[in-house]
């Protein structure tokens, strides 16, 4: 058996919790953009936006039957 070597604990990327407030600001600006941008994607896709509509309706059906069933004593 050998013995792995210890990595490194230098983080790459973005550190969120290390950042400025204005680090994270930015971050989370941008982040909000891609999000627009790639629902404007999923909107402009008729048969993916029909999916995404069949699911949510599930979804709405099943947390409505959860939020009418009695709670037990």
């Amino acid at each position: 058996m050998t013995k792995k070597k210890s990595t490194s604990s230098k983080s790459v990327g973005i550190s969120i919790l290390g950042g400025s407030k204005a680090d994270m600001r930015k971050w989370e600006v941008e982040s909000a953009m891609s999000t627009l941008k790639r629902a404007e994607e999923i909107r402009k896709n008729a048969g993916l936006m029909r999916d995404v509509k069949k699911m949510a309706q599930e979804q709405v059906k099943m947390l409505g039957s959860i939020a009418s069933t009695p709670k037990k004593k």
